[in-house]
């Protein structure tokens, strides 16, 4: 687990629990005639306001691409709209993308103190990544090689997102833009045991060549390569 302070950012959306207020619109209205049809009576609290939640409020927390992958708890400190200074110990299970959404009932604070407090949700955000890039459950990095390895073939070695070294043989007269496809070499599937592809996009280079190695051969050039 690591410690990290965010401030986050706080999303005043909507009111839980709400209702219309007297005279509030027709359904109000004629539940009252109904009422009084039925030879029933209505009190003042038939008028009352009903309870009214605190907003709710939304932090995000950074991390790595890599501790979404294998999961990861981190302490955090934040502060909430009525200027509560928490500090929370949160878990996010392996395989954890931005759409995911951890709520903490009634951890929001109260802003209006009569009112009961709003929920607390927790969200991620991933950082860039030096070599990966998330799609789904799919991971898809670009690796570039010189011409001379796509036309006769090698072999590259690429850092899997476990940490682990994953060799890859690039197959003889392989055309710029290739794909390599690596199964179960992606992202976690959060919930289960399961992982996505690793997509490896080949880049090739093309090397200038002097005016004594033009009249080289091919096989010659890549030899003294």
């Amino acid at each position: 687990s690591g410690r990290a302070k965010s401030s986050g950012f706080h999303d005043f959306g909507g009111f839980g629990n709400s209702r219309r207020g007297p005279f509030g619109g027709f359904e109000d209205l004629q539940d009252i005639i109904r009422r009084t049809q039925r030879g029933g009576s209505w009190t003042f609290d038939d008028w009352r306001e009903p309870d009214i939640r605190n907003p709710d409020v939304n932090i995000k927390i950074e991390c790595t691409l890599e501790e979404a992958h294998r999961g990861f708890t981190k302490e955090i400190e934040f502060t909430l709209p009525d200027g509560t200074v928490k500090q929370m110990s949160i878990s996010f299970p392996a395989g954890s993308t931005e759409d995911i959404k951890i709520r903490f009932a009634e951890e929001g604070g109260q802003i209006t103190k009569d009112r009961p407090p709003g929920d607390l949700y927790a969200k991620i955000h991933i950082q860039p990544h030096g070599l990966w890039k998330l799609s789904n459950k799919d991971l898809y990095a670009t690796v570039r090689i010189n011409a001379w390895q796509a036309m006769f073939g090698t072999d590259i070695e690429i850092t899997d997102i476990d940490g682990s070294t994953i060799s890859i043989s690039v197959p003889a007269g392989s055309q710029p833009g290739s794909q390599l496809r690596l199964r179960n070499r992606g992202f976690n599937v959060r919930g289960t045991s399961v992982r996505g592809n690793a997509f490896i996009q080949l880049e090739i280079t093309i090397p200038k060549l002097n005016p004594e190695d033009q009249t080289k051969t091919i096989v010659d050039l890549q030899n003294e390569k």
